[in-house]
């Protein structure tokens, strides 16, 4: 937008140059074609002979003068100032032209940003073991999109095995948004260099862990998902089944 209102400034300021110019010009040629006043008789003296010869020789400077070769306006005056929207209308099309800047991506959650580490809340309080600590970190320190979806499938993992403990419980609900952003990346990557079928606990280890908080809707949410990835959680009624039994647990509670 600064760079269409800078042209549209300059575009005026050009056109004003040009019509104060060809004016100029214009007046040039007005004043050398007036009438000299020394030609123009007076209509209350009659001229005399030797008058007239002196005026006669009086007017042959003038008319060399005018014999003199018409001076030919500068090529700048030959701009129609007429012309200044179209030469608007080309530059909005020069700077409709120019590419977009590119929108920067929101936060480390997304999966388009392979330059972002992963950022996993820190671990305070003497219920978290060493073990879990270290888990943490190597996910915080993780690089690559597959190491940082590994690393905090591992943290997941180890939340569901000391889901019997609240801390853990609590910890490894909060992590849903930010795994289901790094599997979509792996996903992608996984489909499309034509692997064999992914496996990825960490979706029934989620619902587990959001339907013990009470957070039952997006536990359903996760289950969903897994069923949309093609994903099996190692039982018999699937996905389906655990929604089901999720539900039952909703009702209950409420």
């Amino acid at each position: 937008m600064l760079m269409k209102v800078i042209l549209f400034v300059v575009l005026v300021v050009i056109a004003l140059y040009l019509y104060r110019r060809t004016q100029a010009v214009a007046k040039q040629e007005l004043d050398k074609k007036a009438p000299n006043p020394e030609q123009t008789q007076s209509p209350v003296d009659t001229p005399s002979e030797s008058n007239i010869a002196q005026k006669d020789q009086a007017v042959e400077p003038t008319d060399a003068a005018s014999s003199e070769p018409e001076v030919i306006p500068d090529p700048v005056t030959t701009v129609d100032v007429e012309s200044e929207p179209e030469l608007e209308s080309q530059a909005e099309e020069i700077i409709a032209a120019e590419p977009e800047p590119e929108s920067e991506p929101s936060d480390v959650a997304s999966s388009e940003n392979d330059d972002k580490s992963v950022c996993l809340a820190p671990v305070e309080g003497e219920w978290a073991s060493d073990s879990f600590k270290q888990l943490v970190e190597a996910a915080n320190n993780a690089g690559e999109p597959q190491a940082q979806h590994d690393a905090v499938a591992d943290v997941v993992s180890h939340c569901y095995k000391m889901r019997k403990q609240a801390d853990y419980c609590q910890y490894g609900a909060a992590l849903k948004a930010l795994y289901l952003d790094l599997f979509r990346v792996f996903y992608q990557q996984h489909d499309s260099s034509g692997s064999d079928e992914i496996k990825a606990p960490a979706f029934m280890q989620l619902s587990t862990l959001l339907n013990d908080t009470g957070e039952f809707d997006q536990a359903i949410s996760v289950c969903q998902l897994a069923l949309e990835y093609q994903l099996t959680d190692g039982t018999v009624t699937g996905f389906e089944g655990r929604i089901s039994r999720i539900e039952k647990a909703k009702a209950k509670a409420s």
